[in-house]
């Protein structure tokens, strides 16, 4: 009898690391399926700072591509604040370079994909094709700087 029930807490303490790991895969699951159908690509990355009323707040970016009622793409970008209640969305704003071209976004892809940016900004890649019967799309590149300003170009390679 013992010796069952040294078996029966072996196997609950085992398990113990486990249930908060599940309550996160079953919160994971809720977000994803919160999630519109809309949503095409989402990258996130790079960092911001800055300094506001005497405190310091930071944060990330997160580029976000939409698909418009008439299937044509919509680009997103937003600044992500890490608060002590977990990330929060500080400002959305749509990328009109590339919205107002109609296109068909077929990927966006992050400048850095190391995990580890070492100076504020951030950089992506977006691929899309303003006719979809194109075979190759086109690349055009967001940047942000150190300071918050965006350039969005048609990438020259």
């Amino acid at each position: 009898m013992i010796r069952r029930l040294s078996k029966v807490a072996l196997v609950l303490a085992c398990l113990a690391p486990a249930l908060p790991a599940s309550g996160f895969a079953q919160e994971a699951a809720e977000l994803a399926g919160s999630l519109s159908p809309r949503i095409l690509f989402v990258t996130s990355g790079g960092y911001w700072e800055k300094a506001e009323d005497g405190s310091q707040q930071r944060g990330y970016y997160r580029l976000i591509a939409i698909r418009g009622e008439d299937n044509r793409s919509l680009i997103e970008l937003q600044h992500i604040a890490l608060t002590p209640d977990g990330p929060e969305i500080l400002a959305s704003a749509g990328v009109e370079e590339i919205n107002s071209l109609g296109a068909y976004v077929t990927d966006i892809r992050p400048e850095d994909s190391t995990g580890a940016a070492t100076q504020q900004g951030f950089g992506a890649y977006v691929y899309l094709k303003t006719d979809p019967k194109v075979v190759e799309p086109e690349t055009w590149v967001i940047y942000i700087d150190d300071v918050g300003d965006m350039q969005v170009e048609r990438s020259s390679n």
